[in-house]
């Protein structure tokens, strides 16, 4: 039985995990601009998003449908089971790796040219490299994630992409220095992101080691009959339940595709604006992009972590318990989704400045920031009800997502620029997560209090936004002499700390949490004492 602290704590694991790693991925590039210069980073940043395209294609269901599948077996009591099923699962990733990394090694003529850039074919070659290893990657993740392992996962996301940095930098450096040219430096970075992805494999097969020899567990016997690796209705039923979770899975890369093939003809037909005005508008307003990820974090580690929660829990006909799952999953993706959003609203102004240098696109970043909310949402309820068995239900709901964010797009951008490209991520968000809500309410039936559960935590998050405000007002006014990005830092990390303050003692001595709900959080008990103690406080003045 799963602990009750286990499945908020491995969320905010993997919050964590995914915040470094995230932190990690959006600063290294400056580092990397400095040594290979604007043309090299340019080749880089056209291959790497055709390789997440293909990434996602391989590995995005995978995780989140192995981990529903291998709680279910554990809820069985069936660890035989569980090694048949990560056995077959690495050989059909193996299969679908390899293919796609054919696909894509040998195709890179062909793509290069359809790109327009016959110098990419080189770098595609050494970037396809990694298709063959990350795959695997995914399938062990997905195992760690069933088994409730999210130390372990969070652990090798990390590691993954420090590895992949420091090989990144090291490789640039030393080509560099040989005096290769822009294309075989780029494509020995793109080597390096293969060398980290081995690395990181090797390093979490030697955790699956370590994992099975403490729990005493012994290879099946069986393993050597090629009948025991293959079984036709497993992978059908791994691609059954996969597809749809891989299609609900890519919200963000979707609605950004939406961006990407509309934004630029509205500039240039709508707005009347030349070509490179309409890219340097769309690269003002893909500033808030890695604000809306970082933002939506905790709704991403909470579908990952309650989907193999839920499904044990399902499997084993509590009831009860799939209630109470799903509503602590609503009420902390809100809560924690609230203060993330409006937070990075209010330091939206420092946060340009420190890593742009300007404050061009401000309102368009605040406005996505507030996307973030609905997001987290949708992220959250997604993953209930895919733990719920209902996989097909969110992938539809972001089908009809995507046809609101066209629309929305094509009203919003004619209307208001790129700030009506922010506003569209706001209303086809909130049109997904409102949909999987419906649906959510219909399959599991559990009492909310409005009030409790919603307005009081948005009025809090509010206070909270006022006080960052009046904080980076602050810093202006005290700090205006320094240079813009340092005014700008100064703002960003003083608005964060005000904020986190104000909320988290606006948690606590309202209270917004129910005891019973601190039972879920690792460490809840001193919490608990801490909120007793406020409220004795002030019974006796």
């Amino acid at each position: 039985m799963l602990k009750k602290s286990h499945f908020l704590g491995g969320a905010i694991i993997l919050t964590i995990a995914g915040f470094l790693s995230k932190i990690i991925g959006m600063f290294y590039r400056i580092p990397l601009q400095d040594i290979v210069g604007d043309s090299g980073l340019g080749l880089y940043q056209e291959v790497y998003p055709l390789y997440l395209a293909f990434l996602n294609l391989a590995t995005a269901g995978v995780p989140i449908a192995l981990s529903r599948i291998i709680a279910e077996a554990l809820a069985e009591g069936n660890t035989g089971k569980v090694q048949q099923i990560l056995a077959r699962s690495l050989l059909l990733m193996s299969v679908i790796g390899t293919a796609l990394f054919s696909l894509l090694y040998f195709s890179s003529p062909l793509i290069a040219l359809a790109m327009g850039n016959l110098h990419l074919v080189e770098p595609i070659r050494a970037i396809s490299l990694s298709l063959l290893f990350v795959p695997l990657i995914a399938v062990l993740r997905g195992y760690f994630y069933g088994c409730q392992k999210m130390m372990v996962v969070g652990l090798s996301q990390v590691v993954e992409q420090t590895l992949r940095v420091v090989l990144i930098m090291l490789t640039a450096g030393y080509l560099v220095k040989l005096g290769e040219d822009t294309d075989s430096v780029i494509a020995g970075v793109n080597f390096g992101t293969m060398i980290s992805t081995v690395i990181s494999l090797l390093f979490l097969f030697l955790l699956l080691g370590w994992q099975q020899r403490s729990s005493r567990l012994t290879l099946d016997p069986r393993w050597k009959d090629w009948r025991w690796w293959i079984d036709r209705r497993f992978f059908l039923n791994m691609w059954k339940i996969s597809w749809p979770i891989c299609v609900g899975a890519l919200a963000i890369p979707i609605f950004s595709l939406v961006d990407s093939f509309l934004a630029i003809n509205i500039f240039r037909y709508v707005w009347r604006v030349d070509g490179v005005t309409a890219d340097a508008w769309f690269g003002v307003y893909s500033r808030g992009g890695p604000l809306l990820q970082l933002a939506s974090l905790f709704g991403a580690s909470i579908a990952l972590s309650i989907v193999p929660a839920i499904a044990e829990a399902k499997r084993k006909h509590d009831e009860d318990r799939v209630r109470t799952l799903s509503r602590i999953s609503f009420r902390f993706a809100w809560l924690l989704g609230l203060p993330a959003g409006l937070g990075l609203t209010g330091i939206a102004e420092g946060a340009n400045l420190a890593l742009y240098g300007d404050l061009e696109g401000t309102r368009a970043m605040a406005i996505l920031a507030v996307s973030a909310i609905p997001l987290s949402m949708l992220l959250a309820t997604n993953g209930v009800l895919q733990g719920l068995g209902k996989e097909n239900v969110p992938a539809l709901h972001l089908l009809w997502g995507v046809g609101v964010k066209i629309v929305t797009t094509l009203v919003f951008a004619s209307l208001f620029g790129i700030d009506g490209l922010s506003l569209s991520w706001l209303a086809a968000s909130t049109f997904v997560w409102l949909l999987n809500m419906r649906s959510i309410r219909k399959l599991v039936k559990s009492e909310q209090n409005w009030a409790f559960d919603y307005i009081y935590p948005l009025i809090a998050a509010n206070v909270m936004l006022l006080c960052t405000w009046t904080a980076t007002i602050g810093c202006q006014y005290w700090l205006h002499g320094i240079s813009a990005r340092l005014l700008g830092a100064a703002e960003t990390v003083i608005g964060i700390a005000v904020g986190m303050i104000v909320y988290i003692g606006l948690l606590v001595a309202i209270p917004l949490l129910e005891p019973r709900e601190l039972d879920w959080l690792p460490g809840g008990n001193v919490v608990r004492k801490f909120a007793g103690f406020l409220r004795k406080r002030r019974t006796e003045q």
